[in-house]
């Protein structure tokens, strides 16, 4: 099991910030799952509450320690490039 993740002042208030105002739904998850495990809260706990693998929160807390805020960000996904033209998209 692995120890509550410690957490700055600053860390805090910027995860805070991420978890109510992050562009990506997935980034606001990912900074509650640093919260919930700096409260105290286990990855089996958090992997339930979120609906996902263990292995995936024990990600989100590895890209945590070793990028900070950056490494909670949404990257690029796979998949079929979209029909839609960038002014389409927008709308």
């Amino acid at each position: 099991m692995l120890a509550a993740t410690p957490l700055t002042a600053a860390e805090l208030a910027d995860l805070e910030h991420q978890s109510h105002h992050a562009e990506h739904h997935r980034t606001r998850r990912r900074a509650l799952a640093i919260l919930g495990h700096h409260r105290g809260q286990s990855l089996p706990q958090l992997a339930a509450l979120f609906a996902v693998r263990y292995a995936t929160v024990h990600a989100w807390l590895s890209r945590w320690q070793a990028q900070g805020l950056a490494g909670l960000s949404e990257g690029p996904r796979t998949g079929r490039p979209s029909k839609l033209d960038a002014a389409a998209q927008k709308k």
